[in-house]
């Protein structure tokens, strides 16, 4: 139980690998506060969580491209505990597929603003929080392996995570002295409902996503939250500044 007290902020937490964190940070003796722009899927997940671990989540619906609705997330969160001592920013959302040279420029800023410009805003204001609080802090950021070896198709997604990932370290040299570290986890091919919907659609997809991993099998939302939940912990005092993949080794084959 690495997190007995502490209390944890996950976004994008009402379902696939938001959930998965959520609940393992629950599991490990954290109070949660989930967030997603789906209200009713986050309500849900705090719903099962506290069947499972009485008192343990709280949800909280906010739009994440909107610095108001950070503010108040964090403002209801200052309210209830008084304190953050984790943070996994995993809220992220693709617009659009195609070619290069077709993708359409309202996509990519759509994009941009869902996967890496909201979590910037989200990095800006919970740095300001955790600074006033003068307390030791961790974040986790969610990344891709599509940052690491690109995304056919999807390239503005991936470009996106990559950017999250020199953000990552860039946050981690910053706010190093006032003892926060942030660091990245990189998924690869995971168990979530829009993997789960595009297995359906393409049979095959599924048996050559599996031989593209070293342990021959798709991850599960909660093997993300188990990385992301030892990233949060006292037990990765000395971590800063990392991407970490969690995909089977796809990312080396």
């Amino acid at each position: 139980m690495d997190l007995v007290g502490k209390i944890s902020l996950v976004t994008g937490a009402g379902q696939g690998i938001g959930e998965g964190i959520a609940k393992v940070l629950a599991q490990q003796g954290s109070k949660v506060i989930l967030v997603d722009l789906n209200g009713q899927a986050a309500q849900k997940v705090s719903d099962d969580i506290n069947n499972a671990y009485p008192d343990s989540a709280y949800s909280y619906e906010a739009d994440l491209t909107d610095e108001k609705a950070i503010q108040s997330m964090l403002e209801f969160t200052d309210q209830k505990f008084h304190r953050l001592d984790c943070i996994c920013n995993n809220a992220a959302a693709s617009k659009g597929l195609g070619p290069v040279e077709t993708y359409a420029l309202e996509d990519v800023q759509a994009t941009l603003d869902l996967t890496f410009t909201s979590l910037w805003k989200c990095l800006q204001a919970e740095i300001i929080f955790l600074k006033k609080q003068s307390s030791p802090a961790s974040i986790v950021n969610i990344s891709s392996n599509s940052a690491l070896k690109g995304y056919a198709f999807n390239s503005i997604y991936a470009a996106s995570k990559a950017a999250v990932n020199n953000l990552t370290q860039s946050v981690a040299k910053e706010v190093a002295r006032q003892h926060i570290r942030v660091n990245a986890v990189s998924p690869g091919t995971i168990n979530t409902p829009g993997v789960m919907n595009y297995f359906k659609e393409e049979p095959s997809a599924k048996e050559m996503l599996e031989r593209s991993a070293l342990l021959r099998r798709i991850g599960e939302p909660e093997e993300v939250g188990e990385m992301v939940a030892f990233l949060l912990s006292d037990r990765s005092s000395y971590v800063t500044g990392q991407i970490i993949s969690v995909d089977g080794g796809s990312s080396i084959n």
